[in-house]
């Protein structure tokens, strides 16, 4: 803790870091540890990073070249450009059957700075903003930064994590300013349903509540149709989807992404980006332009490998009595629940990667609730995942339950 009084030596700092961090900060820790244990000679299988291993589709990085080669290196309009945000509104336009506009749309660099920036345009001091955990580490940071309190909604694993809107009900209080939703899911990769959404939706009308629906996975959504809250055209007031082509193009290191809600929010967000100077690259957003309004054949191929290698690795998994596996609908991650050894996931996966040399992430990233629990990526092909239950068997059977 700094001493604000302290007379000599640096300035104090702001307490925004020291807000937004804490314990879940500790999720990178067994990364880096592997990565050092791989510099010193270890082989390490990494099932812990979301970041796919396909390369980017060849005619989304033509056209990066391209248009680097026309000059397009220039300041981009802070609101993204008109050719990529109407490319936007016309892919949400095919999916709902209603017409969205451009004037919809603000780009961001990345999906998590479109969360942020919504979240400080919908949420204040003092108010409150309902989390459903498991979430994504940086859900608090994200939630917090602008000063809000956070409520956590425990899902339950006994439904493989999927939306309980009663419970969500009950921690509604007067403050509620927003409730930040993430299907499918990171870590749990589960797929909210339809009915859910619905039920969810009608709530937050009624109580005048905002809803942040972070679609990054939704074009990697194995088992049926996807569906967002932006399918409810009575609830569209109430709703701000942000997503990217990061994960369904494996573009994560391109760093763009958007949110698209009411137009009167769009304007929030374009004034929130013109004061903090957001912006991304032209050759980017027109590259991403080229995938949206001409689909590479192969990003379907990749959601059919990742398909494949969810399977492989949860019937996989799934032979381990030991382990309990919750196959996700979506993603790129499954939870698996190790309490059964007798251990908690952080020990497990750090006698994983200690034993075995895999690195996978302990569950206490994501909430008090997933704390028995490790999330295991199918980022690699099914030779490497193979591999890796069977070393994941070998270290099970080390423990004496």
């Amino acid at each position: 803790m700094v001493d604000c009084n302290h007379k000599t030596g640096a300035p104090p700092f702001s307490r925004l870091t020291e807000r937004i961090s804490g314990p879940r900060s500790r999720e990178w820790d067994i990364t880096d540890r592997a990565a050092s244990m791989e510099r010193g000679g270890r082989q390490i299988i990494h099932l812990g990073i979301g970041d796919p291993d396909f390369d980017t589709p060849k005619s989304i990085v033509d056209s990066a070249i391209r248009h680097l080669g026309e000059s397009r290196t220039h300041y981009a309009p802070v609101p993204g450009e008109i050719d990529l945000r109407t490319a936007i509104a016309a892919e949400y336009s095919t999916r709902t059957g209603d017409p969205f506009l451009y004037e919809q749309v603000v780009v961001f660099p990345g999906a998590q700075t479109a969360l942020f920036a919504a979240m400080l345009c919908l949420s204040g001091p003092g108010d409150e903003v309902i989390l459903l955990e498991p979430f994504y580490a940086t859900y608090e940071g994200v939630a917090c930064g602008g000063g809000a309190n956070i409520v956590t909604v425990p899902l339950s694993e006994e439904t493989h994590f999927g939306l309980d809107v009663a419970r969500v009900a009950d921690a509604i209080t007067d403050k509620t300013r927003v409730i930040l939703t993430n299907s499918p899911g990171n870590p749990t990769g589960a797929v909210f349903a339809e009915n859910d959404w619905r039920e969810l939706a009608e709530l937050c009308l009624e109580k005048g509540i905002w809803i942040i629906s972070d679609e990054v996975y939704s074009g990697l959504t194995y088992d049926g149709a996807y569906f967002s809250p932006l399918n409810i055209q009575d609830a569209r007031s109430n709703v701000v989807v942000v997503s990217s082509v990061s994960k369904s193009h494996a573009m994560t290191g391109w760093r763009l992404g958007w949110a698209i809600g009411p137009p009167q929010l769009a304007m929030h967000l374009n004034t929130l980006s013109q004061s903090l100077v957001f912006g991304v690259s032209q050759f980017t957003q027109d590259a991403v332009t080229e995938a949206l309004l001409n689909p590479p054949a192969e990003v379907e191929q990749m959601k059919r490998r990742f398909k494949s290698r969810r399977d492989c690795l949860c019937d996989a998994l799934e032979k381990i009595p030991e382990l309990k596996v919750h196959r996700p609908g979506g993603g790129m991650f499954a939870m698996i629940d190790v309490s059964a050894l007798g251990c908690d996931g952080e020990q497990f996966a750090n006698d994983l990667l200690d034993q075995e040399g895999i690195a996978v992430v302990p569950g206490f990233a994501f909430g008090d609730s997933a704390t028995n629990c490790i999330r295991i990526g199918f980022l690699q092909d099914e030779a490497v995942i193979k591999k890796a239950v069977e070393k994941i068997a070998r270290s099970v059977g080390g423990y004496t339950v």
